[in-house]
């Protein structure tokens, strides 16, 4: 006769499933929230010990309307990267929305000077920004005061202007300043890189990396994680422990494939459609990303540029498997590959979220319906 467990053992057993669950699993970073001037902040501390090195994050435009929030996101590859090797990441809100540029900067001083009277000084600063966060970076690296040493921009807007703030810019950066630009969303940086000014030192030349896809900040994760690198070479070693551009090219070329990856679709009776996972919110924007990647569009017979049926909760909406967010007027739906691989669903000038009522874990169903007016791309 078989015994049964009994109960002590059971317990026992539990334990160690649970103790091995915990350690199998990652540690999920502390993340403090709090307020400095009508500006909402975030800050992510490493699982382990801080190295004292934090990266600071400078987002783009957002409209008037839009929520105050520090949209930070440690499970993020690139962050928890940074996070994993020590590093603390902070981003904030700014005290306003809009075309805000002279207020941003004095947020982001104000952060970084938190995290110092809060957990330390920290012996490096990076500044990372996007868009209009990389103008903001970009005024930053051009003052002189000690507090930062590097800063990335990615597909910087550099030639925006505020209308409550004087700032505009010199060409003259004074701590190591990358930009990183997609195709297409290059012109401004490479004016900057290349404008006829003398840059004697204390002036740190710039220095470009392009990237070979269309779409504005559509950078991915493994093409976020090389700046990063490259930006602590620079600034431990000097730049010429930047990686080197090709023969006959005049900027490197940081452009980084995305992987593949095991679907995790459930295929629709026939293949022509199938149901997938809501992965991430934009908390800002509403902009949905789905886990369905161009492979899974493919399978199913959804081509670009044709229209394809989307079932949610809240209905069923007509969407364009298309190619960025211009593809469509307002108010209308758009998919479409993003630079990590899985699928950006948007509504132009809308919320995707609210108006299909998803959220993270949702499931959606997708259909083939009809190819687009304008016929192929």
């Amino acid at each position: 006769m078989r015994r049964l467990a009994t109960p002590a053992l059971l317990a026992a057993l539990l334990y160690a499933a649970l103790h091995a669950a915990q350690e199998a699993a990652p540690a999920r970073p502390k993340v403090d929230v709090g307020q400095i001037g009508g500006a909402q902040f975030a800050i992510a501390h490493p699982p382990g010990d801080w190295n004292h090195n934090l990266l600071l994050i400078a987002h783009g435009f957002r409209p008037l309307d839009a929520p105050l929030v520090p949209d930070l996101r440690p499970e993020r590859a690139a962050i928890r990267e940074f996070l994993d090797e020590g590093w603390m990441v902070a981003t904030t809100s700014y005290r306003r929305n809009g075309l805000v540029i002279g207020d941003a900067i004095a947020d982001l001083d104000a952060l970084r000077a938190y995290v110092a009277e809060s957990y330390g000084d920290p012996a490096r600063v990076i500044l990372e920004g996007d868009s209009m966060g990389g103008l903001i970076v970009t005024l930053i690296a051009e003052r002189d005061n000690g507090l930062y040493q590097g800063a990335v921009a990615f597909d910087p807007t550099l030639y925006i202007k505020d209308a409550n703030s004087n700032l505009g810019l010199t060409l003259l950066p004074r701590i190591p300043l990358l930009f990183v630009a997609t195709q297409g969303e290059a012109k401004q940086a490479k004016s900057y890189i290349t404008a006829i000014v003398s840059r004697p030192p204390p002036v740190v030349p710039p220095r470009l990396f392009l990237i070979s896809r269309m779409g504005h900040t559509n950078i991915n994760q493994p093409e976020r994680v090389l700046a990063f690198r490259a930006i602590n070479a620079w600034v431990e070693h000097g730049p010429d422990a930047l990686p080197k551009p090709a023969e006959n090219r005049p900027f490197f070329d940081s452009t980084v494939p995305p992987d593949p990856f095991q679907s995790t679709v459930a295929m629709h009776p026939g293949n022509h459609g199938f149901d997938t996972t809501v992965d991430e919110v934009d908390a800002v924007y509403g902009t949905v990303l789905l886990e369905a990647q161009a492979s899974d569009f493919d399978v199913a017979g959804i081509a670009p540029m044709t229209y394809f049926q989307m079932r949610t909760g809240a209905g069923t909406f007509r969407v364009l498997y298309g190619r960025n967010y211009t593809d469509v007027e307002s108010g209308q739906w758009v998919a479409f590959p993003d630079a990590d691989g899985r699928t950006a669903l948007a509504r132009a000038f809308g919320s995707a979220a609210a108006a299909a009522g998803l959220k993270v874990g949702d499931t959606v169903a997708l259909d083939m319906q009809e190819p687009h007016p304008s016929g192929s791309p």
